[in-house]
């Protein structure tokens, strides 16, 4: 994986948080991250912040979370349809764009645009170009549909970048892609390209040779 950080961006003062705060998303857990949003210059953003937790899950969780995140989130600067990172605060927050959607996967069916999900994949590609896999895409909530009707991915902290190729990059890719086959098979059933369908097949598979335990599969994934 590539050691490069990618492009740096601004700091913002910790003072400035509370009277920034326009209502909490998600409030803090013992384990998770405080996250608010905000508004900046008047627009919203969104803070993820590990301060108020535990010194001991600060440490633990939130200081290796950030450290991973961040730079991820560094490397996807400039492109339409992600979080873009706005600020750090410290080691244990940052502040991202707001991104008006809702979960694909919830909208009805004759409610989605004609093509949806080819741009979709073609968001993940433009990750992939980035040398960004996301991995954690089946997590139906991390792929939206913003008020303007385009594809918006969201959660980058399982994410990894790697800077060349290879096959495990080459495999990390299948895994993102595939998972938005999956999505479309669940929201469209019947839609699938024979083409389609065969790379879900070729990746199931594949998987079979995989290490680590998987789930067993669920019935609304059936291929159509």
């Amino acid at each position: 994986m590539s050691k490069d950080p990618g492009p740096v961006v601004p700091k913002f003062p910790r003072a400035e948080l509370e009277s920034r705060t326009v209502r909490v998303l998600r409030p803090k857990t013992w384990v998770a991250p405080d996250v608010r949003l905000l508004e900046i210059d008047g627009r919203p953003a969104v803070l993820k912040d590990f301060a108020p937790l535990p010194l001991a899950t600060r440490l633990a969780i939130g200081l290796p979370l950030i450290r991973w995140e961040v730079p991820i989130l560094r490397r996807l600067i400039g492109l339409d349809g992600v979080p873009q990172l706005l600020y750090t605060v410290d080691r244990f927050a940052f502040i991202m764009s707001h991104i008006e959607a809702r979960p694909l996967y919830k909208v009805p069916g004759d409610e989605l645009p004609a093509g949806i999900f080819d741009r979709v994949l073609d968001l993940v590609d433009a990750l992939h170009a980035r040398g960004v896999v996301h991995l954690d895409l089946r997590q139906r909530k991390n792929t939206l549909l913003t008020s303007a009707n385009r594809p918006a991915i969201i959660d980058f902290a399982a994410a990894l970048h790697f800077g060349k190729d290879g096959k495990i990059f080459r495999f990390m890719k299948n895994v993102d892609r595939t998972a938005i086959l999956k999505l479309k098979n669940r929201v469209l059933p019947g839609s699938l390209t024979e083409a389609e369908k065969e790379q879900l097949h070729a990746f199931d598979r594949m998987r079979r040779f995989w290490p680590l335990k998987r789930r067993r599969p669920n019935l609304k994934d059936r291929i159509h």
